[in-house]
């Protein structure tokens, strides 16, 4: 053998072994990090059969849920049912975003102290005798609620006759930004899905909790399992490095984080937002509301809409300048439900401008830049405006 094939040879033994090694030090890693202790992965396969096919619909389901018993239930992951639906009573659906999610008592509460939305709703609709189901899910905008409401209605026999809906001004971003270009729709152009995207790391992504669940609850053996979460892992790494080449291609190196619509880019609606950006949203907004015209159970449509921080107390430009949200959602769902006899809009923007509702600025959480209300402040003001139209 000369000295050429005897170099060609030792550089290919080498990395061979190099790899072996870089392989053996990553196995290594990954099966001293306990992934089986992670908070966030499925507690059983049933639930996690529940969340990777709903989620297939709906591009993302709840990520955290908190029991009072300890226990989760598949169906917390879509909805929980606060009072029991029965025959001959007031049967209410809520949906909506966050801010619906925050009424409920299974899900984590930011703050223990003062009047708390889940218990104001709960008390209420218990005393008076009312079914309720809560179907808030964070980042929920008109597409997703329309096809949650059909699932709930088919394979949950859910059939409220009121259904107050929630529309955030980040909706509109949400629906251009998140979901927009992930519409799935049948033969039939009829909206049937709207799909997440697998191995990314935008917001609602569940590629590495999904996998690492289905290990960890099918596979007994540590050794097994370290061996399929060291595969994954080196999958992973490679798809995301794939992804992010093809994004930086797209969009450029300065918005190669564009396609996880993340809160700046969600923002940039409620900045200024252009007359065919406003008609899409309408139309989302319409395709929802059309549906739930369309159930003769149906009694009364509850809209509830709420201005942000900025909308009323405006921000300050990176040159000093203040300025204010040009982009109100409450405007254009008044606009739409103006003529609209069984649709009452629950409209806070008007309550606040009339002076109906005196707003401060330490409503919002100070360091929340998507204006969440404090958990007192989200009781007294935003739910109990709800349960007086209720009453």
């Amino acid at each position: 053998m000369n000295n050429e094939k005897k170099n060609y040879v030792t550089v290919l033994i080498s990395s061979f072994l190099s790899i072996v090694l870089c392989y053996f030090l990553f196995f290594l890693k990954t099966h001293f990090e306990h992934h089986d202790r992670s908070p966030h992965i499925f507690s059983s396969i049933d639930i996690m059969n529940f969340h990777k096919s709903y989620s297939k619909k709906l591009h993302h389901l709840r990520i955290e849920v908190e029991s009072p018993t300890n226990e989760r239930k598949a169906e917390d992951f879509l909805f929980s049912t606060v009072n029991k639906f029965s025959l001959n009573k007031n049967n209410i659906l809520i949906q909506g975003d966050s801010w619906i999610q925050q009424m409920d008592a299974i899900l984590p509460m930011r703050e223990i102290k003062g009047a708390k939305s889940y218990d104001l709703i709960n008390n209420f609709v218990k005393k008076n005798n009312f079914g309720l189901v809560n179907a808030g899910i964070s980042a929920f905008s008109p597409s997703l609620m329309q096809l949650q409401y059909e699932i709930l209605e088919k394979d949950f026999n859910i059939k409220p006759n009121i259904v107050v809906a929630y529309i955030d001004q980040t909706n509109i971003g949400d629906e251009l930004c998140r979901y927009k270009n992930n519409r799935v729709y049948d033969k039939n152009n009829t909206l049937v899905a709207v799909k997440n995207k697998n191995y990314s790391r935008a917001l609602f992504s569940l590629t590495k909790i999904n996998f690492i669940s289905e290990i960890i609850l099918l596979n007994n053996s540590q050794l097994e399992r370290t061996f399929k979460l060291t595969n994954f892992f080196i999958k992973y790494g490679f798809i995301r490095a794939i992804n992010k080449f093809i994004a930086i291609k797209k969009f450029g190196w300065k918005n190669r984080n564009a396609f996880k619509c993340d809160f700046q880019e969600i923002r940039k609606y409620l900045i200024n937002s252009n007359g065919s950006e406003i008609s899409y949203f309408e139309d989302r907004v319409k395709d929802y509301i059309n549906l739930l015209m369309s159930k003769e159970y149906i009694e009364k449509i509850i809209l509830v809409t709420f201005p942000h921080h900025d909308h009323i107390f405006g921000y300050v430009t990176s040159k000093g300048e203040k300025k204010y949200y040009t982009t109100n959602v409450s405007n254009i769902i008044e606009n739409i439900v103006k003529n609209e006899k069984k649709i009452y809009h629950l409209n806070f923007s008007k309550l606040i401008l009339d002076k109906r509702i005196n707003i401060k600025n330490s409503i919002f959480h100070k360091m929340d830049k998507t204006s969440h209300l404090k958990e007192e402040s989200h009781a007294t003001i935003f739910t109990q405006e709800i349960i007086n139209l209720l009453k």
